[in-house]
């Protein structure tokens, strides 16, 4: 089996967001020797609780992470509406992940104060029920690196990627030379002809669609890996949120 990876950290192919339009987007950092660094995007889902992906957190103390919620521009102090920050209290991390195969990438980290909702602060909807939102757009959003080992960008961006099927996902793969198995519990999105995607520093993040009955954005999957970024017939591989939403459920009444 091909490594999975993020090589390098990027929304490829996007363009830059404006400000509180992703207004669940969360950096999640970690604390590096003197300061906490951007490692991975999370998504806000209520007053006291994000979603990110496990292999994020993996191994990580909690005193290490640090959520920035509301942010846009990452060298901006002077925004419409400022970011806050949160500690991290307590985080739950699905039992069934396995690091090697990204099956299960998902976890829940409680904030130890909750945060105000503002015009840039508010949370995703978790799916109602199983639809499978093939063909329809999805939106992906993050800090991740531009290009191929290329800068991080300040600013936030977004792409939008296709949602595929599974069997068309594995299929595509299979073309790019990897024989992949990508059960249910994934969800892809992405262009045969490649250009834009998301990556490593991306982790984590929201990958949001637009319901049709309401217009209300949903979480439709947690960005969890790729084989490259970007590159033709290698779409992006999500934590499918509708097969996890009675673990989520379960959790957020904590």
């Amino acid at each position: 089996m091909a490594t999975r990876f993020f090589p390098t950290s990027r929304i490829v192919g996007g363009k830059e967001a404006t400000f509180g339009k992703w207004p669940w987007q969360i950096s999640l950092r970690q604390w590096r020797t003197s300061t906490y660094l951007h490692k991975c995007g999370a998504a806000l889902l209520n007053e006291n609780w994000a979603i990110t992906a496990a292999h994020c957190v993996e191994k990580v103390p909690p005193t290490d992470l640090l959520l920035r919620i509301g942010e846009f521009d990452l060298s901006e102090e002077k925004e419409p509406f400022g970011y806050v920050e949160r500690r991290v209290q307590i985080v739950a991390t699905h039992p069934q992940f396995d690091a090697r195969t990204f099956e299960y990438d998902l976890a829940l980290l409680r904030f130890y104060e909750p945060v105000t909702f503002q015009p840039n602060i508010v949370p995703i909807c978790v799916p109602e029920n199983d639809a499978d939102h093939i063909g329809k757009t999805g939106y992906v959003t993050g800090w991740g690196r531009l290009y191929e080992d290329g800068p991080l960008p300040s600013r936030l961006q977004e792409v939008p990627v296709p949602v595929i099927t599974n069997e068309a996902c594995e299929s595509m793969y299979r073309q790019a030379g990897y024989i992949e198995h990508i059960p249910h519990i994934f969800i892809c999105a992405g262009w045969r002809d490649g250009g834009k995607d998301s990556c490593e520093g991306d982790s984590g993040g929201p990958m949001v669609l637009q319901r049709d009955e309401d217009n209300r954005w949903l979480l439709g999957g947690v960005i969890s890996w790729g084989i490259g970024c970007a590159e033709p017939n290698q779409p992006g591989v999500y934590t499918r949120i509708s097969e996890f939403r009675h673990w989520i459920n379960q959790i957020l009444q904590f």
